[in-house]
């Protein structure tokens, strides 16, 4: 038969749409208040976090 082995696909995230969201608000940030490009910054920050450990635990299963 012409079987196929398993495949795997990483789990669905809100980190890849969380990042997008702080460095488009960074961008912002940029035009309109250095508060806000903190803060986009900031969320930034805690999504590529998020996202990293989030692929570090996948990868140990």
């Amino acid at each position: 038969m012409n079987e196929h082995p398993p495949t795997h696909s990483p789990a669905p995230s809100i980190w890849p749409v969380t990042l997008a969201t702080g460095v488009g608000l960074a961008a912002v940030g940029v035009l309109t208040s250095p508060i806000v490009t903190v803060a986009g910054a900031l969320i930034a920050a805690g999504a590529l976090a998020g996202w990293i450990r989030q692929a570090l635990e996948e990868a140990a299963r």
